[in-house]
């Protein structure tokens, strides 16, 4: 079974006011305080309020995130599709509202059913099993991947971004008030 293809990560869609525009990735990872993004749905986005300090994030087979790398977790305002011959619509995603972390490791091509109680235990308070992943991964991937029913996307397995994050608020590199 060949790789489903990696979102866009040179370019996202930014909201401002009620308009969106194209922005490079880097650009707005740096005006964050980091060196790349992880996209949130807005439900787990709010769910983050809840976790303090490590996070395990999940995606759907494989992920191009990495070890050592900062990054700002931003909500997603309309997710992002993939239509039937043509490009990926990118998601656009809110720049007012941030989370920044230090990813200290990354698994690629988990099966869900292989993700242990201990990774559950700091993952987002709505995934605290492997049904819950099952559900979210389908919720989160189903309109990027239209052509796979909700069986094939579990089949695919998860990708693990274990994150340590900074306090909520907290800008990286800014001193202490």
């Amino acid at each position: 079974m060949a790789s489903l293809p990696i979102s866009n990560s040179r370019h996202v869609a930014i909201a401002e006011g009620g308009a969106t525009r194209v922005v490079a990735v880097a650009d707005l990872a740096a005006s964050l305080g980091a060196e790349a993004l992880i996209r949130l749905h807005e439900a787990d986005f709010a769910a983050l309020a809840a976790v303090e300090r490590d996070l395990v994030h999940f995606n759907l087979e494989r992920t191009i995130n990495r070890a050592g790398t900062r990054y700002a977790l931003l909500p997603i305002v309309r997710p992002g599709r993939r239509r039937p011959g043509g490009p990926e619509e990118l998601p656009v995603l809110d720049p007012t509202r941030f989370r920044t972390g230090l990813c200290v490791a990354v698994r690629q091509g988990v099966p869900v059913a292989a993700v242990t109680p201990d990774l559950f235990a700091i993952s987002l308070p709505t995934i605290r099993d492997a049904s819950a992943l099952a559900q979210a991964l389908v919720r989160r991937y189903a309109e990027l991947f239209p052509d796979l029913g909700p069986d094939d996307l579990v089949r695919r397995g998860c990708a693990i971004t274990r994150l340590r994050l900074d306090a909520p608020g907290r800008i990286p590199g800014a001193e202490p008030a």
